[in-house]
């Protein structure tokens, strides 16, 4: 079995104590990965986008800090959030576009990069597009996990608005191959988990603050993350924890 942490929108600053929506972001990022570290077993991290809420240099530094002091392998999606240029100063290299992870012999990763600069929203371009269709078909991977920052299906609340554009031209992408066991995202501060086909997709809380159903509203459920187990002949389990 491969144990995958999934950690998304940390909203990281540059100043350790500042708060945003009432809540230290820095901090409660170092809590969720305490007690990730203290509870789980860790075979890979998958951090899925809005890691700098400001985009500066030194948020990108405390992160890179914390997820190397845990001597795991991880990997780092952008969000709208993230400025790659100070993203590529501190780890002397880009965001990944895409990428094709191998995590087991029967296991492989893709990740997408589906911000778009100077929007909340995301996309993919075509030549994404054709590039995970090429990576799928072409993966001795039986199995597949898909990971972006931004929702790519309706969740039914004011987060739709600013979720993958073009939602219909990745599900047309992924719901006919049969290596696709999962697609995950960050974004939408929110837990949610539904099938579509013989796909499982899969939203997880932020480490920080957590979006109400009314964008006005605050939501009270705590930061969490997403324990993804991956077990032979194709079969995934998943579970989301929350810290106090």
């Amino acid at each position: 079995m491969i144990s995958i942490i999934q950690i998304t929108d940390p909203h990281l600053t540059r100043h350790k104590n500042t708060e945003i929506k009432s809540c230290n972001t820095n901090s409660s990022f170092e809590r969720v990965l305490q007690n990730v570290v203290s509870n789980e077993q860790i075979d890979f991290i998958i951090v899925s986008g809005d890691i700098s809420d400001d985009g500066s240099r030194e948020s990108y530094q405390f992160y890179k800090n914390t997820l190397e002091s845990l001597k795991k392998p991880f990997v780092s999606i952008p969000g709208n959030h993230d400025n790659k240029d100070n993203f590529k100063l501190v780890f002397q290299k880009d965001f990944p576009n895409i990428s094709c992870i191998p995590l087991s012999d029967e296991w492989g990763l893709i990740t997408l990069d589906s911000s778009v600069d100077d929007e909340e929203g995301g996309a993919l371009t075509d030549k994404q597009i054709n590039t995970a269709r090429d990576l799928i078909k072409a993966s001795l991977h039986k199995n597949l996990i898909l990971c972006l920052h931004h929702q790519p299906i309706n969740m039914g609340f004011w987060i739709d608005e600013i979720g993958l554009q073009n939602k219909d031209q990745f599900l047309s992408l992924i719901l006919d191959q049969p290596k696709v066991k999962a697609v995950v995202w960050g974004h939408v501060h929110h837990e949610y988990q539904t099938t579509l086909g013989s796909i499982l997709f899969m939203s997880t809380p932020s480490t920080c603050y957590q979006f109400g159903e009314d964008e006005t509203n605050q939501s009270r459920q705590k930061p969490g993350y997403r324990k993804i187990y991956l077990h032979d002949l194709g079969k995934l389990t998943t579970q989301v924890v929350r810290i106090n």
